[in-house]
């Protein structure tokens, strides 16, 4: 069976983009284009292990230490990590992505007219057509998407919250939304971006004059709602601790970005940042 590095490599840079995606989804971190390019290509150049000799001990060791060390490497090029335990879910998780994938595309192969497959070096090399990986990469993301958004609108659609708010002396509470549709994350840091509509919040900090916004440490964030686009005043200083009805306190690492209200005061958060 041949095997074509150039073909090799361009699937499995695909494939680790779309996985790194989902990982984007479920874990709310942003991704730069410039951090995804390389991740990818580096997902894509390590399918290449595929050629190495592991028929001895030593050589399986060392396949095996490669492997795990280049997805280790491509997590840590694509997302931030603030602490080692960040670091490691999502390195799980990475792998439950994989591994829903390498489903849908054998599923796929035995669906197929072809019954040819290489398995080395953890690598999985299909004699399946590029048309086919495509509708097996596109169900699977559908498929995760699907159940990432219904299941936490079940977990959350009878949830009571309250944000709480407190920078130094100053600490405010209001009721809390818990919104699949705030994705705004902080260019700089990647943080999920929980939205304070609320007036006395705005007033307190001056933001009406952008130029006191801009001493007092905030930055000007662009977002987009159905009423239109827009600049929010975002600031990295305070904490956010989310509660429910049922008990559930969480300090939220986040950045706080502030609007007016123009009627009841709420906050607005995606879930993700509960789990």
């Amino acid at each position: 069976m041949k095997i074509y590095a150039d073909i090799l490599i361009i699937v499995n840079c695909i494939l680790t983009m779309i996985y790194l995606q989902t990982m984007s989804i479920f874990t709310h971190r942003r991704l730069t284009q410039g951090r995804l390019a390389v991740a990818s290509l580096l997902g894509g150049l390590s399918a290449m292990l595929i050629a190495a000799d592991g028929s001895s001990f030593a050589g399986a060791v060392w396949i095996t230490a490669a492997k795990w060390l280049l997805t280790a490497a491509t997590l840590l090029i694509a997302f931030r990590f603030d602490s080692i335990l960040g670091f490691f879910r999502t390195f799980a998780g990475y792998i439950g992505v994989i591994a829903a994938y390498t489903g849908m595309i054998l599923l796929y192969w035995q669906l197929s007219d072809s019954k040819r497959i290489y398995v080395r070096n953890y690598t999985i090399y299909f004699d399946i057509s590029l048309m086919k990986l495509t509708a097996a990469v596109i169900t699977a993301y559908g498929i995760l998407t699907a159940y990432e958004r219904i299941s936490r609108r079940i977990r959350y659609k009878n949830g009571g919250f309250k944000a709480i708010y407190r920078n130094g002396d100053y600490e405010l509470r209001l009721p809390a939304v818990a919104d699949t549709g705030n994705k705004l994350c902080d260019a700089f840091t990647g943080l999920p971006i929980i939205i304070f509509c609320c007036d006395e919040m705005y007033e307190h900090y001056g933001l009406d004059d952008k130029e006191t916004g801009i001493r007092m440490g905030f930055r000007l964030t662009p977002y987009n709602t159905l009423s239109g686009p827009g600049l929010m005043a975002v600031t990295p200083k305070g904490t956010v601790k989310l509660t429910d009805d049922n008990g559930m306190e969480k300090e939220v690492r986040c950045m706080v970005g502030i609007t007016c209200s123009n009627g009841s005061s709420r906050a607005i958060f995606d879930p993700a940042v509960l789990d």
